[in-house]
């Protein structure tokens, strides 16, 4: 866990939930964490934060591996 303390976020100018929602997006376009995780860290749904990604200019990026996956889950569910 990660505490951020008031005085920091009082510095910055912005609330707690804002620092979540800056800190999601700029995990997200570093790949340090995926679409799902970066959207529930902002607290956001999915097409909430698909539209902030492009408000932003932040490509969400989907690679091979990805693709895959979501294929082999969509074969598991079509069962």
């Amino acid at each position: 866990m990660v505490l951020i303390s008031d005085e920091i976020l009082a510095g910055l100018q912005i609330s707690e939930a804002e620092f979540r929602l800056e800190m999601a997006l700029w995990l997200f376009s570093a790949r340090k964490i995926s679409f799902g995780a970066a959207r529930k860290w902002a607290g956001m749904d999915v097409w909430q934060f698909q539209e902030l990604l492009d408000d932003r200019g932040i490509a969400a990026h989907y690679d091979v591996e990805e693709y895959l996956a979501d294929l082999k889950t969509l074969q598991i569910l079509s069962r």
